[in-house]
């Protein structure tokens, strides 16, 4: 394979190869050693153009707030508003118009966690204006598995859905691009969910393009939805493919990954060291020659191990537009040139995803303009020191609520995750009056839709949850689960993993919890069935399906409105692991 040369548009890093080929030809012209004529086809490169982007999330409607950019000349820094399919939609089209080579890809996510205007429609908006926009690939990002493999079939293959038909009177005909799945297989028949990998002619040179998920995926989406599936190395699955491609002549190998890493700062520099993706791109065959990453939600350009690294940040808020320059007799990569383009909304919409959008907003416009509560004050998903936060209260308060009365739960356990937003009391735009809450904030604040669990746990399995929260790989803050009003306990700060929660400090209405006692304890259908690693909530029997966590939320609103923050006065944590060193941090 020809070692390439990578640099940004911007002209950040380079490489000795510029100058190695320069000294090369001053040597030649010098002793005239050009005796025979050269192939002219030896110099001779093609460019091929992939523009990216990554977890778009279903964001057809331009997403709050801003982006930075750069700095100006005063070292302050610069802030647009960026994304919105109508603007993505022109914004691509003006870069395919650069290159008639053109090829448009995703590193997934493309759906799930979806605002309301494609989540009630079971994410087939954002599919068709993918398709419309002509997006050719697609890597499976953990969202996409969020309804389960039978939901993601159905999004790349087409049908109405089972349970609610054809929403808006017209079938569905699935996505117009390909998802790639090469670390996705069936245990049963041991094929791989979508094609591995795919090849692209672009001028009599195959460029292949390889599809990964994140491995983990299993940890955090419904168990059930995976079940059959096993999600293999990143790095095995991508250098298995290389060999296949290889074979057949390819030399020209970009992977489309779903694991990404932090951004070091504007959205054309590099990411920080020591990020999960690095490991990867270390183990994988050098003969790939590119990057495409995502999960992380950052915007990147960097090198590691030789090769470009890129990711578009999330929400469509930018696309990395990527050169591939491609010699036609080796038909392998000789430079990649990559920059982010901020997805500004100083260019026109493009007037058929315009209509796309309209179409589903006004089929939405009844619902979500119904207000279904109201607030005294802003409940923020925001957490303190010990992990609790106010609408994380609120929400396990909604559950407790909707599951104390038929199925006897006396506590709620709630993971901070599935919380995507926060309740604000003065609005920035709609015609609600302050404190009014929407069905569409609502359903912002909780959009998975999870049914609810209430489960028999003991005292003892009730310990082992709590401790789950600082036993895994990716324990901090945001595993701490939110918990119901009369529910209590302390955790430690310094003690080791699987300490960390003194038993005789968790209280059920400020009695302490009986180790061998069975409660009954409700959770959403996702920690039910172990997510995000809390294997405990598995072996909670005698269980009961109830409403979801939307419908809890909306009814405790529609109940006990206007709702305020709770005090925040649950969960309690001390720098030291033995008694009485340090007080319980409870914010005031």
């Amino acid at each position: 394979m020809t070692r390439s040369t990578f640099k940004t548009r911007d002209g950040t890093s380079g490489s000795l190869f510029a100058g190695l080929c320069l000294s090369i030809l001053i040597v030649i012209a010098l002793t005239g050693l050009a005796s025979s004529s050269p192939d002219p086809l030896e110099n001779e490169t093609q460019v091929v153009q992939i523009l990216a982007i990554n977890d778009l999330h279903s964001h057809l409607e331009p997403p709050q707030g801003t982006v930075k950019v750069g700095y100006n000349s005063s070292c302050q820094p610069v802030q647009v508003e960026a994304g919105g399919v109508e603007y993505l939609a022109t914004h691509i089209k003006g870069l395919k118009a650069t290159n008639p080579e053109t090829i448009l890809v995703s590193a997934g996510d493309n759906i799930g966690a979806s605002p309301l205007i494609s989540a009630l429609f079971h994410d087939e908006p954002t599919i068709e204006a993918l398709s419309m926009m002509g997006f050719d690939y697609s890597a499976a990002g953990n969202h996409e598995f969020d309804e389960g493999a039978s939901e993601l079939l159905r999004m790349q293959y087409g049908c109405c859905h089972p349970a609610t038909g054809c929403q808006d009177g017209e079938r569905f005909v699935g996505a117009g691009f390909r998802y790639l799945t090469a670390n996705v297989v069936n245990e049963t028949t041991n094929e791989t969910l979508f094609p591995p990998y795919a090849v692209r002619n672009v001028q009599g040179v195959p460029v292949a393009f390889i599809g990964i998920s994140l491995k983990n995926t299993p940890a955090i989406v419904v168990p059930s939805g995976v079940k059959g599936l096993k999600f293999i190395d990143e790095a095995e699955a991508i250098n298995s493919c290389i060999e296949v491609l290889k074979d057949q002549g390819v030399e020209t190998i970009v992977v489309l990954i779903h694991n990404g890493g932090l951004s070091a700062g504007l959205p054309n520099e590099g990411m920080k060291p020591c990020e999960p993706v690095e490991d990867i791109v270390n183990r994988t065959d050098d003969e790939v020659d590119l990057f495409i990453t995502g999960h992380s939600h950052q915007a990147y350009i960097t090198t590691i191990d030789g090769r470009l690294v890129t990711q578009a940040g999330w929400e469509g808020n930018f696309i990395t537009d990527i050169d591939l320059v491609i010699s036609p007799v080796t038909k392998d990569v000789v430079e990649v040139i990559a920059k982010n383009v901020a997805v500004t909304r100083d260019v026109p919409k493009d007037p058929g995803v315009s209509e796309l959008v309209e179409k589903y907003s006004d089929l939405m416009g009844p619902l979500a303009n119904e207000v279904i509560g109201a607030v005294t004050a802003d409940i923020s998903r925001n957490s303190t020191e010990s992990g609790e936060s106010a609408l994380g209260d609120l929400i396990a308060d909604a559950q407790l609520c909707a599951t104390s009365c038929n199925e006897g739960a006396v506590v709620a356990f709630v993971n901070p995750g599935g919380i995507r937003t926060n309740i604000l009391f003065n609005k920035t735009a709609g015609d609600e009056k302050p404190g009014e809450v929407t069905y569409q904030e609502a359903f912002d604040v909780q959009p998975f839709d999870n049914s609810l669990i209430v489960m028999n746990l003991t005292g003892t399995q009730i310990d082992s949850i709590l401790e789950e929260q600082f036993d895994n790989p990716n324990s901090g803050q945001n595993r701490i689960l939110q918990v119901s009003k009369g529910f209590s306990y302390v955790w430690s700060k310094s003690a080791p993993p699987g300490s960390r929660v003194d038993i005789t400090t968790t209280k059920i209405d400020g009695i302490p919890i009986d180790p061998e006692e069975t409660y009954r304890v409700a959770a959403n259908f996702f920690l039910a069935e172990g997510g995000d690693g809390f294997v405990t909530f598995k072996v909670g029997v005698d269980r009961i399906c109830g409403i979801t966590d939307l419908q809890a939320l909306l009814d405790y609103l529609e109940e006990f409105s206007p709702a305020s923050p709770p005090p925040m006065d649950r969960i309690s944590v001390v720098q030291e692991a033995s008694s009485g060193i340090s007080a319980p941090m409870v914010p005031a």
